[in-house]
């Protein structure tokens, strides 16, 4: 009987589904899906059964979502939709230069009328309170893009009149495309928002080892070698006042 017990026991290890950590950011273009994965996966060999997988769109990403075993990586603006749904806990925060917040902006051409498009990969609830905040009156109509490259890149080209993008995306533009950048300028800026958001529910809510993974990232080559594909310097723990902020469940 014992034996049969262990034989059991050995025979659902093997065949055990692997935890599967779930990533998606509208403020980071990936070009190379293949090599992030197979990247993530190895760092994340290191502590057992556990598999990455990146989606280039918010829809196909929410489909995966599992209301009782979920390890997302996501925006914090797509948290807080998401919450109304599924029962996450916030965790942990990307962090860059030591900041583990970010404003969300709109940017157009120097001198723009204030009549056309804005690209935005954020919701149309919250591009709306963006641009009201600065444009009490204005003609603009709103046009939905995956990624905001997607919506920076339509203004550099001259497809559209203004983008609504995270700060950290356009100064990252200006770094890497002066020329497409130059006559750009800042119209609107947000309250900060909390940069990625490391969020599960509650069957690893208070597992040692997701913190680990997080938290440790730092601390190992493989694991720098992701914060430097996510654009980001480190991954840590929200506080008690952060999680308040976020809201959710506890």
């Amino acid at each position: 009987m014992k034996i049969l017990s262990i034989v059991v026991l050995l025979f659902g290890l093997l065949f055990a589904e692997p935890h599967k950590v779930y990533y998606y950011a509208i403020d980071k273009n990936i070009d190379n899906f293949k090599r992030f994965k197979i990247e993530f996966d190895r760092y994340l060999a290191q502590y057992g059964e556990y598999t990455f997988q990146a989606f280039s769109e918010k829809e196909v990403f929410e489909d995966f979502i599992e209301d009782g075993e979920s390890i997302l990586m996501l925006s914090s603006l797509h948290y807080k939709q998401l919450i109304k749904k599924y029962n996450l806990t916030p965790l942990f925060v990307a962090q860059k230069k030591r900041s583990i917040t970010d404003t969300n902006i709109i940017v157009g051409k120097d001198g723009s009328a204030l009549e056309g498009t804005v690209t935005t990969a954020f919701s149309v609830k919250y591009t709306q309170k963006l641009l009201h905040k600065t444009f009490s009156r204005h003609h603009l109509s709103l046009l939905k893009v995956p990624k905001e490259i997607d919506a920076l890149m339509s203004v550099g080209y001259g497809m559209s009149q203004f983008a609504s993008v995270s700060k950290k995306s356009y100064f990252h533009l200006m770094k890497t495309n002066p020329t497409l950048t130059k006559n750009m300028r800042i119209y609107s800026e947000s309250d900060p928002n909390y940069r990625m958001l490391v969020a599960v529910n509650k069957v690893y809510k208070n597992d040692s080892k997701i913190t680990k993974i997080f938290t440790q990232m730092k601390k190992s080559k493989k694991g720098r070698v992701i914060l430097k594909h996510l654009g980001i310097d480190n991954i840590v723990r929200l506080s008690k006042r952060d999680l308040r902020t976020l809201g959710g469940h506890r």
